[in-house]
């Protein structure tokens, strides 16, 4: 089943809602505490997803992995080409940082209530889960804040 959620139909991005999901993303604006831009259903089979993007530096690719655990945000993985402002340069307590592949994998867990991104159409920001993808600069360059919400995402 596909469904379209809040704004992403204006924008022209569909989410599929899928069968098992069990958790849902929620995206708002950061500043004014808005409605929510989006919700995104997360398969309640692994609860993963990432966040994929162009670093503002050293223009190259960087993959953050992560994944739904009831209300809160894990991250497990952030991947990169070369280092750049913001990034790791070496893994938290327990974590640990290798170079697989050409590239940095630094492998953790770090857990949030939420996550605030700034972002802009220059870095092609997406957060993936499971076969849908959306756009995170579709609604304009901004702080966008990313929470995690136990159960179905609600009907538009």
């Amino acid at each position: 089943m596909i469904r379209a959620c809040g704004s992403l139909a204006a924008l022209g991005l569909t989410v599929l809602a899928l069968g098992a999901q069990a958790s849902c993303i929620v995206l708002a604006p950061q500043a004014d505490g808005g409605a929510p831009l989006a919700r995104i259903a997360v398969d309640e089979r692994d609860g993963r997803f990432r966040i994929a993007y162009i670093h503002s530096v050293t223009r190259t690719p960087v993959e953050e992995r992560y994944f739904v655990d009831g209300a809160r945000i894990v991250q497990t993985e952030i991947r990169f080409v070369q280092h750049g402002p913001g990034l790791p340069t070496a893994a938290d307590a327990g974590g640990s940082f290798a170079h697989r592949d050409g590239m940095f994998v630094v492998a953790g867990r770090r857990s949030f209530d939420e996550v605030v991104m700034r972002v802009h159409a220059d870095q092609q920001p997406r957060l993936v889960a499971g076969a849908s993808s959306v756009d995170l600069a579709g609604w304009g360059n901004r702080a966008i804040v990313m929470r995690a919400r136990a159960g179905r995402c609600p009907a538009p």
